[in-house]
C-alpha cells in the first residue's frame, strides 16, 4: 500500500514521470530553484530479484522529487555521457509510473488490450522503499511502469 499525505490510497493512479540527465546534481539544483521541489530520497544502488530467485544489484545515482503536500514524484536519473540530439529533450523522457494495489491483474489487463511487456514483473529493494514493478509498451511506443509498494514510500 502507499503511503501518502494522509489521503486515501488510490489504485490506479499516477506515480511518476521519470527524466534522464547527464548532471544530476545540476538538474537538481535547476527543479528546486525553479519550482521549490524537495528532494524526497536519493538512491545510489538497487537491488533486483527475478521471477527465478536470481538477484542482481547496481549503483545507480537517481533522486526523487515531489511538491510540497504533493505525491506525484519527479524522478531524475544520472546517466553520464547521456548523448544529445539536435533536438533537446529528445529521448530524456523515459516512461509514466503507475501505482496499482495488485501488479499481477494490472498487467493482465496490459496485456489484453494489445500492451507489450518490456520486462516483467520483479521485485525491486532501494533506500526506504520496496516495491514489485514491470514494464510494458503501449499503443504509441510510450513505456508505461507498474508498480506494487510493497513498503515504504518516494
Amino acid at each position: 500500500m502507499f503511503h501518502s499525505c494522509n489521503t486515501k490510497s488510490v489504485s490506479p493512479r499516477f506515480n511518476h514521470v521519470m527524466l534522464y540527465t547527464a548532471d544530476l546534481e545540476a538538474t537538481l539544483k535547476f527543479y528546486k530553484s525553479a519550482f521549490d521541489l524537495e528532494v524526497t530520497n536519493h538512491l545510489k544502488t538497487i537491488k533486483r530479484t527475478q521471477e527465478d530467485g536470481s538477484i542482481s544489484e547496481a549503483d545507480i545515482n537517481i533522486a526523487f522529487l515531489k511538491f510540497k503536500g504533493q505525491d506525484f514524484v519527479y524522478e531524475i536519473a544520472e546517466i553520464p555521457n547521456l548523448l544529445q540530439t539536435e533536438n533537446p529533450g529528445y529521448n530524456v523522457f523515459q516512461h509514466i509510473g503507475i501505482d496499482v494495489e495488485d501488479i499481477k491483474s494490472a498487467s493482465d489487463r496490459i496485456l489484453e488490450v494489445g500492451g507489450i511487456t518490456l520486462r516483467p514483473e520483479e521485485l525491486v529493494e532501494a533506500k526506504g522503499i520496496t516495491t514489485k514493478h514491470a514494464f510494458f509498451t503501449g499503443p504509441s511506443g510510450e513505456t508505461i511502469e507498474l508498480m506494487q509498494v510493497i513498503d515504504g514510500e518516494f
